[in-house]
């Protein structure tokens, strides 16, 4: 959907779809209603009352998205990011508003510019590496996938720009100063919404979440906002490349000093000063990355594990479950009916 006349349209039918979710599952005195039958045009909602009556579950959808910002000065006692990399079932999308930052995605090293917009689908393994003891300023919106499929119905994918694309490529955009204004409005709201204990506030914070889905999906969508270079040095370029292409073999520190090149002493050293993550977390994350990509589609977790490296199904286990949070086997049953 192009130009203004296509943003007006959808705009207005999202408001369409707020208004009426709020209406159907709330009356003025606040007691639930089920009185409304779906316009022809929307999705129902997904979950239903014991009667058998459409529900909106503002409580579960709210809880499901996660607006968080910072502000502040890195120092050695105070750190402003996590040693380990991520890899999370959310998707995430993220604004540098200040700072010298780069981002460790995959395979490869991305810096981020202030005014750089950065967006992650579950599974890619990312890492945050903050370069300088300069202010950095940012702000990150989490949210499960699965909160947007009750506007599915509009005929716009709020994930497109997510999905459609190679995993660990074209996460990050430079957006240009009308574009940085707009979304720093938008994540305004989102963040007075989050902040007020309003009866409203709840769906000015999901208005302002599909608000920045969309502006997100137009971004990525732009020619004029330019895709950022990698930026590796050579020894860390080839560690990657290395591990990326023997997930399943013997990816002990030795071999992979072997095979690049470079003693055991230089390749840890340059690559925590590079991607400020121990290769060892690194390996661990991409490998239960793969795990989790092989677990949906179903594999055995027996398989799983000597697909992946693991010398032990045990082994395999524990470092599933350190990563993920749950087993090899409850994340496999997670979206069994």
């Amino acid at each position: 959907m192009a130009g203004g006349e296509g943003k007006r349209k959808y705009r207005k039918l999202l408001y369409k779809y707020i208004e009426y979710c709020y209406y159907l599952y709330m009356d003025r005195s606040g007691k639930a209603r089920s009185n409304l039958v779906p316009l022809p045009y929307m999705t129902p909602p997904t979950a239903s009352r014991e009667d058998g009556a459409p529900r909106f579950d503002f409580g579960e959808l709210d809880a499901s998205i996660r607006f968080t910002s910072k502000n502040d000065y890195p120092s050695e006692h105070r750190p402003l990011f996590n040693d380990q990399p991520l890899l999370h079932e959310e998707f995430e999308v993220f604004f540098v508003a200040a700072g010298e930052v780069s981002w460790f995605i995959e395979e490869g090293m991305y810096r981020a510019e202030p005014g750089s917009l950065v967006i992650f689908s579950a599974q890619e393994v990312h890492k945050l590496h903050i370069r300088s003891n300069k202010r950095f300023e940012r702000m990150k919106l989490l949210f499960k996938p699965d909160s947007t499929r009750c506007f599915e119905g509009s005929g716009y994918d709020l994930l497109a720009c997510f999905l459609d694309r190679p995993k660990g490529r074209g996460n990050i955009k430079k957006l240009p100063q009308r574009r940085i204004l707009e979304l720093l409005g938008l994540f305004d709201k989102m963040g007075k919404a989050c902040a007020s204990d309003a009866p409203e506030a709840k769906l000015l914070k999901l208005a302002a979440f599909l608000e920045i889905l969309v502006f997100t999906n137009a971004v990525f969508g732009e020619s004029d906002a330019g895709e950022v270079p990698a930026d590796l040095p050579g020894p860390v370029a080839s560690i990657l490349d290395h591990i990326a292409k023997n997930l399943s073999g013997d990816l002990s520190l030795e071999t992979i000093a072997r095979e690049c090149g470079i003693s055991v002493y230089h390749m840890c050293r340059v690559f925590k000063k590079e991607t400020g993550s121990t290769l060892h977390n690194y390996i661990l994350y991409k490998r239960v990355a793969e795990a989790k990509r092989l677990l949906d589609e179903g594999w055995k977790p027996a398989q799983v594990s000597g697909m992946c490296g693991f010398s032990a199904m045990s082994r395999f286990g524990a470092a599933f479950k350190k990563v993920a949070g749950l087993s090899p086997s409850a994340f496999a049953k997670r979206k069994s009916p």
